[in-house]
């Protein structure tokens, strides 16, 4: 015969006081109050399952007189089963012909775009329903966040440089004698090393030195060297870019020349650079999302719960989501956090283990337990 099912979705009736609908529940399953905050918290929880029609709307009315609400719907499996077997008795109990108030089994997804950049810290049940409803979705909500977390980046990025190039540029700019370059050889008429400082003459910015005499970043504190043959640029800590200036043909470079680079790059820079950063960082991150799946395979067939590859990789995005969220933070506030890259990946990987095996953790199920019914 059909099967019937309540479900708690944390929902409490209008006008009524939650701590009262709390001490209602726990005097309806004979339970501390304390113990009630764990209904709320892994919500949406099955109450009992395997239920008469009868029974289980005389469980529903005794539930919802605490002040709170539940679902009454067929139990999954159950119409299929009872259809199966030929029963006209079981046939006769579908909700559609004797059991109006009895909602359809709905296997759909209870959590939106929104919620991910919250629960994906903490919650339980939202990791369960990413593992059920959220294939492709998941990869819309990792575009979204690397297109909101970019924008955040380059925001920040053109502040820092507008900054540099209003208060710091005309004095760097004063300094910059006239360059030439022909076939890929740097040519200048200042005595080198040629040294320039940002305002006040305290921090070295750049060295220009084509005699051979400074080769290396290593080999001074600037942010810049430009030597005979190549444009060399500091990128944070022990991080560095060099440009090859061997295509160049010929190029002179003035003042003037610089300065209105300068503004034309801090107009355009952030629209040209942005699709182009999103793209990348899209596509980086799916492959590690594609490596932190395979690991969620692994964890899940280790607890006897294996998932879907599809499924651990939807929970390897939501893994992440925390990550790069305090990795903008961190960008943002300036932080400077020792060993932070490797911290990140750690976290991430804690996440992905935390959402793996809430997924394939049985969902609690309070009416179950002693106390009622």
């Amino acid at each position: 015969m059909t099967a019937y099912q309540l479900i708690f979705e944390g929902q409490i009736q209008e006008g009524r006081d939650p701590e009262t609908v709390r001490r209602n529940l726990a005097a309806l399953f004979n339970v501390p109050a304390s113990e009630i905050e764990s209904l709320f918290s892994n919500a949406p929880v099955i109450l009992k399952d395997g239920l008469d029609i009868e029974t289980a709307r005389r469980d529903k009315t005794a539930f919802e007189d605490t002040g709170a609400i539940c679902r009454l719907t067929v139990q999954p499996g159950a119409e299929a089963t009872s259809a199966a077997s030929g029963d006209p008795v079981a046939n006769s109990a579908q909700p559609s012909a004797g059991a109006q108030d009895v909602e359809q089994p709905a296997d759909v997804r209870r959590y939106g775009l929104r919620h991910p950049y919250y629960l994906s810290f903490y919650h339980k049940p939202f990791y369960r329903d990413v593992v059920r409803h959220w294939r492709g979705l998941a990869f819309v909500h990792l575009l979204i966040l690397l297109a909101l977390t970019g924008a955040v980046f380059m925001l920040h990025f053109k502040a820092l440089a507008t900054i540099f190039v209003d208060e710091e540029a005309p004095a760097i700019l004063s300094q910059i004698p006239p360059i030439t370059i022909e076939r890929g050889a740097v040519q200048t008429n200042v005595a080198q090393p040629y040294r320039i400082y940002r305002t006040g003459g305290s921090r070295l910015f750049a060295v220009i030195d084509t005699t051979g005499e400074i080769t290396s970043l290593r080999q001074t504190d600037a942010m810049l060297l430009l030597t005979r043959s190549k444009l060399m640029a500091r990128i944070g800590s022990g991080d560095s870019r060099i440009i090859d200036l061997q295509p160049i043909e010929k190029l002179e470079l003035t003042r003037g020349d610089i300065a209105r680079w300068l503004q034309t790059s801090l107009r355009w820079a952030p629209v040209v650079l942005f699709p182009l950063m999103l793209f990348f960082s899209f596509f980086l991150r799916t492959v590690q999302v594609l490596i932190y799946g395979g690991i969620g395979v692994v964890a899940s067939m280790l607890w006897k719960r294996p998932l879907p590859f599809s499924a651990a990789v939807s929970v390897g995005i939501m893994a992440m989501t925390p990550v790069i969220l305090i990795d903008t933070l961190v960008m943002v506030l300036r932080l400077d956090l020792p060993f932070w890259g490797y911290g990140g990946f750690v976290l991430a990987l804690i996440y992905l283990l935390f959402g793996i095996w809430a997924a394939t953790e049985d969902p609690p199920s309070p009416g179950t337990e002693r106390g009622w019914g």
